[in-house]
């Protein structure tokens, strides 16, 4: 075949090339535009479309307001690095955006912020389980929660998990700008074990014996503290009825602080992990609110008396609510508690 034949070939073919790279263009320039819009950064004008004048017999008119603003959930921000692993904590908060082409954004003022820690009797804690409510606590206040694991019993022994705590305190309060975070308002919340960790961060702030190197230059101090139903005094939990021995070498307490906890080789493990060793009249705690059911079978009513008692008896503001009908973490989750929970973190988050 000639040269000349192989560029009349070439010039017959031409025109379908030239549509074929037509439409993969235009594919490719759709796709993008899709992506832009996604990402809230192409603006359609909306058609002028005129207000509805109509109004039949019986019509009722509610004035439109803006939409509140829904909560943006960030998983599994590592703010700990140790040689058995990560340590992670997830943020829900207003106060920023997260879109793939412009990475997380602040929208309006930083927020206060709690840092909530479930409870799972310092065992591994199932943090995707609180995340529901803690989107409706965020959605109804407006405060930024981060939900914060822990290294469990199992992995590493007492003082692990509160320096774990006091860490991811330090880790928001060093990355506040990027998360939108008011440093300056914090508190801490937990339930059962996770309300002795919040307990022991309130009552230990800036305590040098249980801070790592984790940004060590930030305060691990909070403004305030919810306990829900935590333990206080580990060797005093036998004192009334459970379903449980926590004496015995196998019970959680044990195994957090790593033995038998009456036996007196682990006295001072245990007295070190006892929010009731660090209440004293000459040194300030934050506000505590303290909600126990009368019904708990696992964690004695008793354990909470005696913080309550304990921080009254020294002066320091703490408030103390039975939640009649409740046991360990059933019924407490409810408008009741939550109204009593949000007006306490309001006045002590205020800025």
């Amino acid at each position: 075949m000639t040269r000349t034949h192989h560029l009349a070939k070439r010039l017959i073919c031409l025109p379908a090339r030239i549509g074929m790279a037509i439409a993969r263009f235009r594919r490719v320039m759709s796709m993008i535009a899709l992506l832009l819009v996604s990402q809230n950064l192409v603006v359609r004008a909306e058609p002028a479309v005129p207000v509805s004048m109509e109004a039949p017999a019986g019509l009722q008119i509610l004035q439109s307001e803006d939409d509140a603003p829904q909560p943006t959930l960030i998983t599994d921000i590592v703010y700990a690095e140790y040689e058995t692993g990560p340590v992670r904590l997830h943020l829900i908060s207003s106060g920023v955006r997260v879109s793939r082409l412009a990475g997380t954004q602040a929208v309006g003022a930083p927020l206060p912020w709690i840092l909530y820690v479930p409870g799972s009797a310092w065992f591994p804690q199932n943090l995707a389980r609180a995340i529901p409510n803690m989107i409706d606590f965020a959605k109804q206040t407006g405060f930024a929660i981060a939900i914060a694991a822990y290294r469990p019993s199992t992995m590493a022994k007492a003082p692990a998990q509160l320096v774990d705590m006091k860490a991811a305190i330090r880790f928001l309060r060093a990355n506040a700008d990027s998360y939108n975070l008011d440093p300056a308002r914090a508190a801490i919340w937990g339930t059962s074990s996770g309300g002795h960790m919040a307990s022991l961060v309130g009552l230990t702030a800036e305590n040098q014996a249980f801070t790592n190197e984790i940004h060590s230059a930030e305060s691990d101090a909070v403004r305030a503290v919810v306990n829900f139903f935590g333990p206080t005094d580990f060797r005093r939990m036998n004192d009334y009825p459970s379903v449980i021995d926590h004496d015995a070498p196998t019970s959680p307490e044990s195994v957090v602080v790593g033995g038998p906890i009456q036996d007196p080789r682990y006295r001072d493990k245990v007295n070190a992990y006892n929010p009731m060793t660090y209440v004293e009249a000459s040194r300030r705690a934050p506000p505590f609110l303290i909600m126990h059911g009368d019904r708990d079978a696992l964690v004695p009513f008793n354990q909470s008396v005696l913080l309550y008692e304990a921080l009254r008896d020294a002066g320091q503001d703490v408030s103390f609510y039975k939640v009649a009908g409740a046991g360990h973490g059933d019924r407490f989750f409810t408008p009741s508690t939550l109204t009593v929970v949000t007006a306490f973190l309001k006045q002590h988050l205020a800025p």
